[in-house]
């Protein structure tokens, strides 16, 4: 049995804050359950916060929330995968646990409105792994995501190859999308070898220090581990 913390044990500042390590469902109440595969069940996943593993599914359901059928799988890279920031502005609440290729979350030249902070966009990368989640989205809460995340204004929702999103037990989803920057606010920022800073590679303080050194956009150049997912970007 996992025991459910609260979501504010993964606090959203300094951006992009901190998430589980697993799979996980954010309760009505702001509590965290941990979701786990499990093929006994008809959904292939267990909400285990009991000493019965639920079907993710059913416990969805028992809550008066939309079974996982006709949800909308977005990947989350940056500030999305943390429970206190969907907790506060209204989900996405089921959040599972994959891993990546060929992707990487890096920071973006810009801030965020409300409090000045860098935030993450995401792009192409050769040979790069890394862990990620897959927001599965109601109709409502993509409509949330579109306004949080400015689509057509900073971001925009393009698709990604499943191929490269490999969930826990083995599978891929049938299609995703991801939030990647269109607008020059939220292009990556170079850094010192040129390339795309990784969200890894420096913290909040860090790359807002950098920044503060008047800091170009990165662009793509041919040869690059590196590239670009929006066919229009960086025009």
């Amino acid at each position: 049995m996992s025991t459910p913390r609260p979501a504010s044990d993964w606090p959203e500042d300094p951006y992009p804050g901190r998430w589980p390590d697993h799979s996980y469902v954010v309760g009505e109440d702001g509590v965290v359950h941990a979701v786990e595969v499990d093929a006994a069940t008809p959904s292939g996943w267990a909400v285990r916060s009991g000493p019965v593993p639920v079907c993710l599914d059913a416990w969805l359901r028992e809550r008066g929330l939309q079974g996982l059928a006709g949800r909308t799988a977005v990947l989350s890279f940056g500030s999305n995968r943390c429970p206190s920031k969907l907790l506060r502005q209204g989900g996405p609440w089921v959040n599972l646990a994959c891993e990546t290729s060929g992707l990487a979350a890096v920071w973006s030249h810009g801030t965020r409105a409300y409090d000045e902070q860098v935030v993450a966009t995401l792009v192409g990368a050769q040979d790069h792994a890394a862990p990620f989640f897959v927001s599965l989205c109601t109709d409502e809460e993509l409509a949330l995501l579109d306004v949080v995340e400015g689509r057509g204004t900073g971001y925009d929702l393009v698709p990604i190859d499943p191929a490269q999103v490999v969930l826990a037990d083995g599978s891929s989803p049938d299609a995703v999308s991801a939030y990647v920057g269109l607008r020059p606010h939220r292009w990556p920022v170079a850094g010192a070898d040129g390339h795309p800073v990784l969200l890894d590679a420096m913290d909040q303080d860090e790359i807002t220090r950098w920044r503060e050194g008047e800091r170009l956009h990165w662009e793509p150049v041919a040869g690059s581990p590196y590239l670009p997912l929006t066919a229009d970007a960086f025009v």
